[in-house]
């Protein structure tokens, strides 16, 4: 559900940047740490139960079809996202604030 959700504003973000830097930009890399939600979006296929959850499946297969954006694996210990929305141990917490301190000093 969730990487459906933002599909839009990544398409508006790519759209965005290219505007007003006036250059061609790069198809925008989703990464995702769930191998099967990556397999349904880019093979199709699966059992889906409600008609709305199969929509959005096809919405996100046909935007990597069409090449407007890319999903990559990534390990769920890589995802620097879930810091914002999960609670992480003091390891991970410190891996997390080492990664945006990284991104703010350079």
């Amino acid at each position: 559900m969730a990487l459906t959700d933002y599909i839009g504003l990544v398409e508006s973000f790519a759209e965005f940047i290219g505007f007003i830097t006036n250059t061609p930009v790069q198809i925008p890399v989703i990464y995702q740490d769930s191998t099967s939600v990556i397999s349904l979006v880019t093979k199709g296929g699966g059992i889906v139960r409600t008609k709305h959850l199969r929509v959005r499946m096809n919405l996100c297969k046909e935007g990597v079809d069409q090449k407007k954006f890319r999903i990559v694996y990534i390990h769920t210990k890589r995802m620097i996202a879930d810091g914002c929305t999960k609670a992480l141990e003091k390891k991970d917490f410190e891996v997390f604030m080492n990664c945006l301190l990284d991104g703010i000093e350079k």
